[in-house]
């Protein structure tokens, strides 16, 4: 006769579920803890490159007179030409000229590092203020003194995305000779400059604008900046009405 009170082999189907969803639900939530920690160690380096790229801004205005500024072709929505100054600039490729003007003010100009208008350029070499490759930028495999290299042209943050960097825009004639500030020059009133991550929920907007545009740093009307968090429109893509894009910026300002 079998003893029925013996030890049953195997599992039923129904405790092999439960074993299932057990694992799923400690998976996700591993994975979910994963994702959390991953994040908030990218915020933390996103911040430091910030401040590394923060400081190297305030080198090279002890070195040539002002922030980095932005060519004459970064008009106030081409965010790509802003980001290429602002990494040619860094690395040394590019510096600013600033000089007195005989018919009475100041000249801003944006130019090589061994352009022809300074002594010895022929023989000039590049003067990075922030060490190739010390910020990650969008290939660094092409990072080189060479100054024909113009593939790597803008600082990456930890998700891959551009840092943003917003200031001032060259002129002609920057300083006219009663001290006023010309546009597009003195368009940007604040005392310093803006540097961006849009962080880990950064998605592209559905419109051409590849990343946050002049306007959703500046504010037209009263000519100053909006700093940190502040409107709700700070978040949403100026073409697209209010299909939000963005949220969790990481930026050198103090947040209001």
């Amino acid at each position: 006769m079998k003893n029925t009170s013996s030890a049953r082999r195997g599992f039923t189907l129904i405790e092999l579920l439960v074993v299932i969803a057990i694992i799923s639900i400690l998976s996700t939530l591993m994975f979910a803890l994963f994702k959390a920690a991953k994040n908030g160690n990218n915020k933390g380096k996103a911040r430091g490159e910030i401040q590394a790229l923060a400081m190297a801004c305030e080198v090279y205005k002890k070195t040539y007179g002002d922030y980095p500024c932005g060519s004459s072709s970064a008009t106030p929505s081409n965010s790509t030409q802003f980001r290429k100054d602002f990494f040619d600039q860094l690395i040394g490729r590019k510096r600013l000229l600033i000089s007195a003007i005989a018919a009475g003010g100041t000249s801003v100009t944006l130019i090589n590092y061994n352009d022809n208008s300074l002594l010895q350029a022929s023989s000039r070499v590049m003067k990075p203020i922030i060490s190739l490759g010390s910020v990650p930028s969008n290939d660094d495999k092409l990072l080189s003194a060479d100054a024909g290299k113009l593939d790597a042209y803008e600082f990456r943050d930890p998700w891959g995305n551009a840092y943003d960097y917003r200031y001032r825009i060259v002129s002609a004639t920057a300083i006219s000779s009663t001290g006023f500030m010309n546009s597009p020059y003195g368009d940007w009133t604040a005392p310093g400059f803006l540097i961006v991550s849009c962080g880990i929920n950064y998605v592209e907007p559905a419109t051409a604008e590849t990343s946050p545009g002049f306007s959703d740093y500046w504010d037209s009307a009263t000519k100053t900046p909006k700093t940190g968090q502040v409107s709700s429109d700070y978040f949403q893509d100026d073409d697209a009405g209010s299909t939000y894009f963005r949220a969790d910026n990481i930026v050198n300002w103090t947040t209001n």
